[in-house]
């Protein structure tokens, strides 16, 4: 079933970060990475305030990610608001992502300050990383580990009996450092057109199931097994999004079945080891990862456009500051919805998505730029 289309709407292939050229993103990476990563945390910390997250002195958070979007988020408010133990595993292009550099410039913030920050870049589904990290863990004397997945590496395809598709979409640039879907101009909407949704293979639906589906429980066990998760105050959590049922890409592929899978991972967690667990839920955001999802630029842009409109707009880095009740000695495990606004804006935005043609760019989406 193909989504209704108006008749002035062409189909653009979506290119990976905006149809940037590879070799020029390696060169504005080798130029500019680190400066640019360096300069967003020196603003961000500016605006760091403690959010009475309550992490024991000697616990420590442990972040499947770390390196990017909502992962980084956290990372800097555990480390510079709350002053927490933070060890992440992210999985990085040295020459052609921006993570590494966002990576170099929160260790070089948090040494600095005298404050730990320990990062991996590789595959966190591998025994030997796992057994790496448990290792710096009980040599640097943590007692308890609170864990938060985040791993985003998913196949944004449909399953075989969905068939392929195609979704309205956003043609927009992205920034050529940050990497981030870049809506701080007019200029930068190109175009509003379908894009196709291909269908996953086997081994698309294996690799998505392991990264995004089971991957808190390998980690979660040889914790547990090691007495650094620890029955009824470490925290297991993991970041999801609540699709809607009918959404063509989301709830019809790899990505609907590894939240699914992520979701029974939780209670198998919760249940063979007392850890209390949390479904951190977010509306859709700017970030890279939801750059390469069919449809999700425009989710985003008319979502947003909608909630700046309504007063309830939060970034990335104010939902990271919002997550952190979920680290407090109170919280008592289940969902931690940060989506409440996101979830009562869908009708508008179905609405606006249905009406939207070229001939309303860029003025439906006012509210973005600057």
């Amino acid at each position: 079933m193909y989504e209704s289309r108006s008749v002035d709407l062409d189909t653009f292939k979506k290119l990976p970060l905006g149809g940037v050229d590879r070799r020029a993103l390696v060169g504005a990476l080798a130029k500019d990475g680190l400066r640019v990563a360096t300069e967003l945390l020196e603003r961000q910390r500016h605006a760091v305030l403690p959010a009475s997250a309550g992490i024991a002195k000697d616990a420590a958070v442990l972040i499947l990610g770390g390196s990017n979007g909502i992962t980084r988020a956290l990372a800097v408010q555990l480390l510079f608001g709350e002053r927490a133990r933070v060890y992440a595993v992210h999985y990085d292009s040295e020459k052609m992502q921006i993570g590494p550099f966002h990576v170099q410039a929160i260790k070089a913030a948090a040494d600095a300050e005298g404050l730990s920050a320990r990062f991996w870049n590789d595959d966190a589904t591998k025994p030997q990383i796992i057994d790496q990290v448990l290792a710096a863990l009980e040599a640097d004397g943590v007692r308890a580990v609170h864990l938060v997945n985040g791993i985003a590496a998913g196949a944004t395809k449909r399953y075989a009996e969905h068939g392929p598709t195609l979704v309205k979409d956003l043609d927009v640039a992205f920034d050529p450092v940050l990497q981030v879907p870049d809506f701080s101009s007019p200029e930068h909407l190109r175009k509003v057109g379908m894009v196709e949704v291909e269908v996953a293979n086997e081994v698309d639906i294996e690799r998505t199931n392991r990264f995004m589906g089971s991957s808190s429980l390998l980690w979660a066990a040889p914790l547990a097994a090691a007495g650094m998760l620890v029955k009824g105050e470490s925290v297991v959590a993991f970041c999801d999004y609540d699709f809607p049922a009918d959404d063509p890409v989301y709830a019809m592929g790899p990505l609907a079945g590894a939240k699914i899978l992520q979701r029974q991972t939780m209670g198998e967690i919760q249940s063979r080891f007392g850890a209390r667990t949390a479904r951190i839920c977010y509306p859709a955001m700017a970030t890279t990862a939801l750059g390469a999802i069919p449809g999700g630029l425009l989710m985003y842009a008319l979502s947003a456009e909608i909630l700046k409109e309504r007063g309830q707009y939060r970034d990335v880095f104010e939902l990271g500051v919002a997550s952190m009740p979920v680290f407090r000695p109170d919280f008592p495990g289940g969902d931690f919805r940060l989506d409440e606004a996101y979830q009562a804006a869908l009708p508008e935005f179905y609405a606006r998505k249905a009406a939207l043609t070229g001939a309303h760019l860029p003025g439906a989406f006012s509210k973005l730029y600057g």
